[in-house]
């Protein structure tokens, strides 16, 4: 009786199996770029969030007031004051006087950004806002989308403390050192 398969038909197959083998021992690809930046990402520093709110944090407008650039700051805001409160690829977000009022303290459910403060004057927002940036040993800018990164969210209240940078043309620029998510944050259950 005559073997079914054919001398091409097993050398066909023969070749395939050795394709397969020698694909599947091959190491992996390298990992895009991309991939590899995430996985070798920048993070936070690890002395950066802290257990106790900083001793004598003001509100974003008493410190816009009284500081000036080169001092030692102790804030206190929430996070927002526009559309995208977070800069994306630089770990920086801006912060709001909490005597200004998002439209999620407000009747306004219908509000798709309550962090922009769009029910509130921007000149008066404009006098309210402080940016808040997380820098490396060099004093750069982390390369880090907090939005992304999940440790803070929009409308979250926090205390910063850390150096005044700038006041240039209206800014108020205060390069964090430690960072207090307020406990008890009356806010927090309406967060998402």
């Amino acid at each position: 009786m005559q073997p079914f398969l054919s001398k091409p038909i097993v050398a066909l197959f023969a070749f395939n199996v050795f394709l397969f083998i020698v694909a599947c021992d091959k190491a992996a690809p390298p990992a895009s770029n991309s991939t590899a930046q995430s996985a070798g990402a920048t993070a936070l520093p690890a002395n950066l969030l802290v257990n106790d709110q900083p001793a004598g944090a003001v509100g974003v407008i008493e410190a816009r007031t009284a500081a000036k650039t080169g001092d030692r700051v102790a804030v206190i805001g929430r996070i927002g004051g526009m559309r995208s409160p977070f800069v994306s690829n630089r770990a920086s977000f801006t912060i709001v006087d909490q005597s200004m009022k998002s439209c999620i303290e407000t009747d306004d459910d219908q509000c798709p950004r309550p962090w922009d403060y769009c029910c509130e004057d921007k000149k008066q927002l404009a006098k309210s806002m402080a940016s808040i940036e997380i820098s490396d040993a060099n004093g750069k800018p982390l390369e880090l989308t907090l939005e992304t990164e999940g440790t803070f969210k929009p409308l979250m209240l926090i205390a910063v403390e850390g150096t005044l940078e700038s006041t240039e043309g209206g800014s108020f620029v205060v390069r964090a050192e430690h960072i207090y998510k307020v406990a008890n944050d009356p806010l927090a259950s309406k967060i998402k």
